[in-house]
């Protein structure tokens, strides 16, 4: 076991007064759901509810000189602890324009952006997008009984000649066809508004992947369906081969035979209807009398049908889909991206492009709100936005460490950066770790027990995006490992289009890099000190695949010099090539944190609890062990009841 493991030691005190463990809570080989583990990699250190902002006119500008600014470098060198990789978009590590391996500025300037927002008690207005996440996880009872109404899922009872059966429907979901018109997005009508009164809205038919199959497998020489095989070739879900039957608790189910080769589709047809909802045939335009198109969705267990749409009507009011639901369905598709990649890209799923039309599904309720997807089974806005869980209290326009330092740009103005980052050159030990495969897909922002603050007794509904009050836990930081890769075991690789692969330099390599600042005062140089040093044995982590313990570094300020006015610009006789002098790092860091304390009433910046947070998960003396880190198997994570524990009760854990 390396140093800062938990596992068969003694509780121990770290730095910042809290108590080791023991064994942890999730041991090895134990069952998460017998063992009540609830965990992840990552933790969220919370935000700064009262918010550091400048006072009318501290900002220093660009323009101004004067011997009580700093401009100068910083000079640091990172040693990698675990293997680290950088991506540089092919699984390899990114090199530098002369063949060099080289962490981006950019990266860098993320981490330490990301440092400063938490120890600079900033705003993360600018970071939390205002848009309404998507969801269609019904695991929850709350939200389900919410999904449910929206779509207005029941049981129908159907009379048909004399035949009296009962079949579930979405009878508040209507189809119809979405069309890009210069960037705007309208849905017109079908011509058909409901397929049968019991029904209600639902004015599309739904088709049975089994009768299909049935149909062919008993008179393939009269087949009714043949649009769906074409040249012999299903592009069904299913091969054209009899369906298993079985029975467990929920009653008789049909197995068929998956086809490897199904992407999503939708094609225009025709078709016939008997007893109103029920289509007898399907062929290619024009074969039959009714007209529309025939869609499908993406691959799912138990999943063995596809729906008919009728053809537009473009007589009919339409239905402007408003921006912001746009942009909210495109970035809740962009984040999907990875996952899609199973159903044949995102690119059936997505909204069509300029002068192109496509069947869509919509619900609009009384109140004017729109959901709208490419299947039946929405997934559905929530009431509220990500960035109202945001409770911090500062002005709308204020100015903070963060904006000050590295610049903003927006409906409010906009400031140039004070810093800039060059890469971070490799100097030694650039020996290649071993390759790697992993999932590296994770919980999202949607996964509320984690990223959303919960009642203490979860007892009732948990909290979500349509709660109101609803509050973010914070900021998401990934726990220390002293190896890689860990926690891998009972990964499924067996999905290779959700596979990433992975080809790391080695533990031990190093790099050097550079960050040049111009105009800072005191406490803003102490502050970006401090965050890029941080306490005496803190870590860090960046790159891929930081869940299984890759892209741990030590970092190290070897230089930090200033511009000497007074030798750049003073009367001398000879030329100074040097106009430097060197910064002490420890005083800086202390006079941003005494400046700090004043605003504070003069408590410790490192007595602040959510400073406390950060700093235990960046201590490399303290790193809870392995098991406590790691994520929960699939079925304790789709079962649970519990939100994700505090990064102290982590810390704390017994």
């Amino acid at each position: 076991m390396g140093a800062g493991n938990f596992k068969n030691k003694k509780v121990s005190t770290n730095r910042y007064g809290s108590k080791g463990c023991g064994k942890g809570f999730g041991c090895k080989g134990s069952d998460d759901k017998a063992s009540g583990y609830v965990g992840a990699p990552y933790n969220f250190v919370p935000f700064s509810e009262k918010v550091y902002e400048y006072t009318q006119g501290k900002q220093v500008m660009h323009d101004r000189i004067s011997d009580e600014l700093f401009t100068g470098e910083i000079t640091y060198e990172i040693e990698a602890k675990t293997p680290i990789l950088i991506d540089n978009g092919k699984d390899e590590f990114v090199k530098d324009a002369q063949g060099r391996y080289a962490i981006p500025g950019s990266t860098m300037r993320g981490l330490i952006r990301s440092n400063v927002q938490v120890l600079g008690l900033a705003g993360y207005e600018d970071d939390i997008d205002d848009y309404a996440l998507m969801y269609r996880d019904v695991t929850n009872k709350a939200k389900d009984d919410r999904y449910k109404t929206i779509l207005d899922a029941k049981t129908v009872t159907v009379n048909d000649a004399g035949r009296q059966y009962r079949v579930g429907a979405l009878l508040e979901v209507r189809a119809g066809y979405v069309k890009n018109e210069g960037g705007t997005y309208t849905i017109y009508k079908t011509c058909v508004d409901s397929i049968r009164k019991e029904f209600r809205n639902m004015n599309y038919y739904i088709l049975s992947e089994r009768k299909i199959i049935n149909d062919y497998l008993k008179h393939p020489d009269h087949f009714s369906y043949q649009v769906f095989r074409p040249n012999g070739k299903s592009i069904l879900q299913h091969e054209f081969v009899t369906f298993d039957r079985y029975e467990n608790a929920r009653g008789v189910h049909y197995k068929g035979t998956p086809n490897k080769e199904y992407r999503p589709y939708h094609i225009p047809v025709s078709y016939e209807v008997k007893n109103l909802k029920d289509i007898s045939a399907v062929g290619k335009p024009g074969e039959y009398t009714n007209e529309g198109y025939a869609v499908s969705t993406g691959k799912m267990n138990e999943k063995k049908v596809l729906y008919i749409i009728p053809k537009i009507d473009k007589k009919k009011e339409t239905i402007t889909i408003p921006e912001k639901d746009v942009r909210a369905f495109r970035i809740d598709l962009n984040k999907r991206e990875k996952t899609l990649k199973q159903f044949g890209g995102k690119k059936h799923f997505d909204l069509p492009s300029e002068g192109e039309e496509k069947p869509i599904f919509y619900v609009e309720q009384p109140d004017g709100r729109l959901y709208f997807g490419f299947t039946p089974r929405l997934r559905l806005f929530y009431d509220h936005t990500v960035r109202e869980g945001l409770n911090q209290k500062c002005k709308k326009d204020r100015i903070d460490y963060n904006r000050a330092i590295f610049g903003y740009a927006g409906t409010d103005g906009s400031f140039r950066s004070k810093v800039s980052f060059s890469d971070a050159v490799v100097t030694e030990g650039a020996k290649a770790a071993s390759g790697q495969q992993f999932i590296l897909a994770e919980p999202k922002p949607t996964s509320y027990f984690d990223y959303l603050k919960q009642p203490q007794n979860l007892r009732g509904p948990a909290n979500t995006y349509n709660t109101d009050g609803f509050t973010l836990r914070g900021a998401k930081q990934y726990w220390l490992h002293t190896k890689a890769p860990v926690n891998t075991a009972g990964m499924n690789r067996k999905n290779e289009k959700v596979v990433s692969g992975m080809h790391p330099l080695a533990q031990g390599v190093r790099f050097r890099g550079k960050i040049r600042f111009q105009n800072m005062t005191q406490d803003e140089l102490g502050l970006l000190l401090w965050a890029v040093r941080l306490d005496p044995d803190c870590w860090m982590n960046v790159g891929k695949a930081k869940a299984y313990g890759y892209g741990v570094i030590a970092l190290n300020i070897t230089q930090a010099k200033a511009l000497d006015l007074k030798k750049a610009y003073g009367q001398r006789e000879t030329l100074e090539l040097q106009p430097f002098r060197d910064i002490c790092v420890n005083e800086m860091i202390t006079a941003y944190q005494e400046s700090i304390s004043r605003f504070l009433g003069g408590r410790k910046i490192t007595d602040l609890p959510h400073i406390k947070d950060f700093f235990h998960m960046k201590d490399s003396r303290h790193i809870p062990d392995d098991e406590q880190t790691r994520y929960m198997d699939l079925k304790s994570f789709g079962s649970r009841r519990k939100a994700l524990p505090s990064i102290e009760e982590v810390v704390n854990r017994q």
